[in-house]
């Protein structure tokens, strides 16, 4: 049972979907007290000198970090809950420590050290928990997969006639757009229905254009233009499979791993991680050699498996998880 009454928790944490808003909840729901920073600065401004000016870039997240360290009074918080980090550095966690010496320092990672290096962070924390199997066994941290929310829960009670046997959301990066021309050609030649977004920002599509990365023939693959949560799950409660298309150099679950199934979604997945879960089971979940593209149409044809191992994985569980151990005793 967790208890967080009366508790004061600084979060720092991405600006991501509303996941940051429901973890708010979830604690304020047990009577706990936030005060929330987002852990990096997503002004247009900050991005564009991050392209052009970094040394102007460098400056701002300086002053930003600053100004989080200073706002913070001498034993002010119980709990620092910190997902990613990407804001903090080691003289700002020895400024937050001198700060709060009786706090609870707890850190979550959901991108791997090699995409986002926190390895400087860890010994000022006193819980680190990672997404990723292979950080954990490397850095001796606990490993912790990620989590769906309710909307998706919702769907799998609500679904709807069929329009797609398979759909993709995601960035532009690593491989995603070969692989993405692949599933296209695929589900073409197969009859099966694909609908994809693959999201690129005009100025990385102008760069990326200009140096030969991206040719004409792939404009047709990629939006240069985001769309909402509801606009996604509005589309997933009439499909079928989702395809995951996981950052390369990275070995934990996605999001979208835990959200697909959440919503009772099929999943086709190029991370053969997750074969070492619990809950893996191939009627379920296909998994996808990025190099040699190829998907048993059998798949298509066998309704999704309900698992009873998948409540474990809703948010509400992953932050017991995580906060429960905010009380050293």
């Amino acid at each position: 049972m967790i208890d967080l009454e009366g508790r004061r928790v600084l979060f720092i944490a991405p600006k991501f979907y509303t996941y940051h808003t429901q973890i708010i909840d979830f604690i304020e729901a047990k009577k706990g007290y936030v005060t929330f920073y987002p852990e990096d600065i997503y002004t247009p401004f900050y991005r564009f000198a991050q392209k052009l000016f970094p040394s102007i870039a460098s400056n701002l997240k300086k002053r930003y970090r600053n100004h989080i360290i200073e706002s913070v009074t001498t034993d002010g918080y119980d709990i620092v809950f910190v997902i990613r980090g990407g804001i903090l550095s080691p003289s700002a966690m020895e400024a937050l420590k001198q700060k709060l010496p009786k706090a609870r320092f707890i850190m979550y990672q959901w991108d791997s050290n090699r995409q986002s290096n926190y390895k400087p962070l860890i010994d000022y924390f006193d819980v680190v928990k990672t997404f990723d199997r292979v950080d954990a066994r490397e850095y001796a941290l606990e490993y912790l997969p990620l989590f769906y929310t309710d909307r998706f829960t919702q769907i799998a009670n609500n679904k709807l006639p069929k329009q797609y046997d398979l759909v993709f959301y995601g960035a532009y990066h690593s491989d995603r757009l070969k692989v993405v021309q692949q599933i296209e050609q695929f589900c073409q030649n197969n009859h099966l229905r694909f609908k994809y977004h693959l999201y690129i920002t005009k100025m990385a599509l102008f760069r990326l254009f200009c140096f030969g990365v991206i040719s004409l023939k792939d404009l047709k693959y990629l939006k240069t233009y985001s769309v909402d949560m509801d606009h996604i799950l509005n589309v997933y409660r009439s499909s079928f499979a989702t395809l995951d298309i996981e950052l390369n150099i990275q070995h934990g679950l996605t999001m979208r791993t835990f959200e697909a199934l959440g919503a009772g979604l099929k999943l086709i997945t190029t991370n053969a991680q997750i074969q070492e879960e619990p809950f893996y089971n191939p009627q379920n979940i296909a998994l996808l050699d990025r190099n040699h593209i190829h998907i048993d149409l059998d798949f298509f044809k066998s309704p999704f498996s309900l698992d009873p191992c998948l409540k474990h994985y809703h948010i509400d569980q992953w932050l017991t998880t995580l906060l429960t151990q905010a009380d050293p005793s």
